[in-house]
């Protein structure tokens, strides 16, 4: 059984256009405020589970970086998300581009180990007791 999920699912999406929206495209936002945009789109709560996972895979293929306690979107997804923009659908579009970009597990293992330095669990639980999830 592999240690990482490394097939891209609708959750990674959801997380990714509500980064996408809680950074206005640029700058950083912390993981409450994408927890919060998320929410706040269509009702979407995510799982801890489901967020590290995703930031594991975004941060894998170089789409997100996390400085400072706050997710930042990359040069490279700026660059690949400029072929989306058009779509009247983006959450659709931004999975149909994440399934473009190869996952392996030694990419995906090296992106964990480097987010737990930030403690996104604390975040996470944080955002749970102050919003109650």
């Amino acid at each position: 059984m592999p240690k990482y999920n490394s097939t891209w699912e609708e959750a990674d999406a959801q997380f990714l256009e509500a980064l996408l929206l809680a950074t206005g495209g640029e700058g950083g936002a912390t993981l409450q405020d994408v927890l919060l945009m998320a929410d706040a789109i269509d009702g979407t709560v995510f799982t801890l589970e489901e967020v590290e996972q995703a930031l594991e895979k975004l941060v894998a293929v170089d789409y997100v970086i996390v400085l400072k306690n706050k997710l930042s979107l990359t040069p490279a997804f700026q660059e690949a998300y400029t072929q989306v923009e058009e779509s009247a659908d983006d959450q659709e579009q931004l999975l149909q581009n994440l399934q473009t970009q190869e996952l392996t597990e030694k990419k995906i293992e090296a992106a964990s180990n480097a987010l737990k330095k930030n403690k996104l669990k604390n975040h996470y639980q944080q955002y749970q007791e102050q919003f109650g999830g």
